[in-house]
C-alpha cells in the first residue's frame, strides 16, 4: 500500500514557503519521500483568504 500524506493548511504553507523551522526535520523527509502528498480544497481557500 502506498503512503499518502494529507497536509493541513499550516504545514502546507510552511512547506511551500520553506519555513522548515516550524516543524520537525523528520516531517520534511516524510513529505518529500511520500508516494503522494495531498491537501484539502479548504486549504486552498484558506491560503487564498490569507493572501488578501
Amino acid at each position: 500500500m502506498s503512503q499518502v500524506i494529507v497536509l493541513d493548511t499550516h504545514t502546507w504553507f510552511w512547506f511551500i514557503k520553506q519555513n522548515f523551522d516550524q516543524f520537525p526535520a523528520a516531517w520534511q523527509t516524510e513529505i518529500e519521500t511520500a508516494a503522494q502528498v495531498s491537501i484539502s480544497a479548504i486549504s486552498c481557500f484558506e491560503i487564498a483568504l490569507s493572501e488578501r
